[in-house]
C-alpha cells in the first residue's frame, strides 16, 4: 500500500515575490537543517508547497524555534564601530576583517551560524573604508541597523514574549497562508510595501510601515543560502543576484531536498534557464526610497529548460 506524504500548501509565501521564495527557502533549511525533518519544497502555478510534515506539526515547530532565537551567536557576535568602541555588532556595513575572522573562529563547528556568517558578508574583499564586503540583501544605510533589527525581530516573535502586538500563532498562520500586515519594517525585501514608502512623506525608519514579522523572518532564515562569494580581489557576489541590482529565482514543479536546493541556488543565474526542471525565472530589481533599497516588483521570464526534461524524480515506496 503506498503511503501518502503529508505536505502544506504555503500560500502565503507566493512564488511571484522575493520575500515568498526566500521565506520558502528559509521555511526549508530551518526544518531539515535545524530540526532534522525530510522535508522536501516545490512550487504550483502560484506558491510553494513544503513536502513530509503535518500542517499542526510545522506550527508547533517553528513556535518552539523562535524560543532563544535573538540569542544565537551568528547574532550576537562582538566587533568594533567606526569611532572604534567595542560592542555587539549593530551593522553588517562596518564589520571590519580582523573582527569578523573573530567571530568565525568562535563560531567554530557550528554549521548555522557560519552560514549566517557567509550570508551576511566575505572578509576576502575589503571595500575602500576598510570594512567586508556585505551582502546584496543588506539595503540599510545612515542609522539603520541590520543586525540590531534581527535581533529585534526574534525577541518580538518570541514565545516567551509577554503581551506581543500579535500572538505568535496567529504570526505563524499569517506567514504560511497570508493574512493581514503588521506595522514592520520588511528590510526592503517585500515589493508589496513599495508603493507604501513611494508616498509616504516619512522616510521609511521615521513612520510605520507594512509587514509580516513570521514570513520576513523566515526570510532572513534563508541567508545561509545566499552566502557573500568572491569574484576577485576587489569584488563579490551574493549568490542569486544578477550583477548588484536583480536578484533571480528559479520556479520548479519535482520537490527537492535542502541539499539539491543548496546546490540549485549556487548556480549562477544566467545558467538557470538552461537547467531541466526549472520551469521560469523570476527577478526583482533593486530600487531606493530615500536611503533604503527596496525590490521592485517581480517579473516572470519562461524557461525553454520546462521542455527539456525533469528533476530526477524519487520512487514512491510501497
Amino acid at each position: 500500500m503506498t503511503m501518502v506524504e503529508p505536505e502544506v500548501a504555503l500560500t502565503g509565501m507566493p512564488v511571484a515575490s522575493p520575500i515568498g521564495f526566500m521565506a520558502a527557502l528559509g521555511l526549508l533549511r530551518v526544518c531539515a537543517q535545524d530540526h532534522g525533518l525530510p522535508v522536501r519544497l516545490s512550487w504550483t502555478d502560484n506558491h510553494a508547497v513544503l513536502h513530509g510534515v503535518e500542517a499542526a506539526a510545522l506550527r508547533e515547530l517553528l513556535a518552539e524555534h523562535m524560543r532563544g532565537r535573538a540569542e544565537a551567536p551568528e547574532f550576537n557576535f562582538e566587533a568594533s564601530d567606526e569611532e572604534g568602541r567595542r560592542g555587539i555588532a549593530l551593522h553588517i556595513r562596518t564589520i571590519r576583517p580582523a573582527d569578523f575572522r573573530t567571530a568565525a573562529a568562535a563560531m567554530q563547528g557550528d554549521a548555522r551560524a557560519l552560514g549566517f556568517l557567509a550570508g551576511f558578508a566575505t572578509d576576502s574583499v575589503v571595500n575602500d573604508k576598510g570594512f567586508v564586503a556585505r551582502s546584496r540583501f543588506d539595503f540599510t544605510s545612515a542609522n539603520q541597523k541590520l543586525l540590531h533589527e534581527l535581533r529585534r525581530l526574534a525577541l518580538e516573535l518570541s514565545p516567551e514574549r509577554k503581551r506581543p502586538r500579535v500572538p505568535l500563532a496567529d504570526r505563524i498562520e499569517r506567514a504560511l497562508y497570508g493574512g493581514p500586515y503588521e506595522d514592520w519594517h520588511s528590510l526592503g525585501w517585500d515589493p508589496v510595501t513599495l508603493m507604501t514608502h513611494a508616498h509616504q512623506r516619512l522616510a521609511p525608519t521615521d513612520s510605520a510601515t507594512p509587514g509580516q514579522p513570521m514570513l520576513l523572518w523566515l526570510a532572513i532564515e534563508s541567508l545561509p543560502l545566499h552566502p557573500v562569494v568572491p569574484t576577485s580581489s576587489r569584488r563579490a557576489t551574493t549568490v542569486g543576484f544578477a550583477g548588484s541590482h536583480t536578484y533571480v529565482w528559479p520556479q520548479w514543479r519535482e520537490p527537492l531536498s535542502l541539499a539539491e536546493v543548496r546546490l540549485l541556488r549556487q548556480r549562477p543565474v544566467d545558467s538557470l534557464e538552461r537547467l531541466p526542471g526549472v520551469e521560469a525565472l523570476w527577478s526583482s530589481a533593486v530600487t531606493s526610497v530615500g536611503k533604503f533599497g527596496f525590490f521592485l516588483p517581480a517579473a516572470r521570464t519562461s524557461s525553454d529548460a520546462a521542455l527539456q526534461g525533469r528533476f530526477a524524480r524519487r520512487e514512491s515506496a510501497d
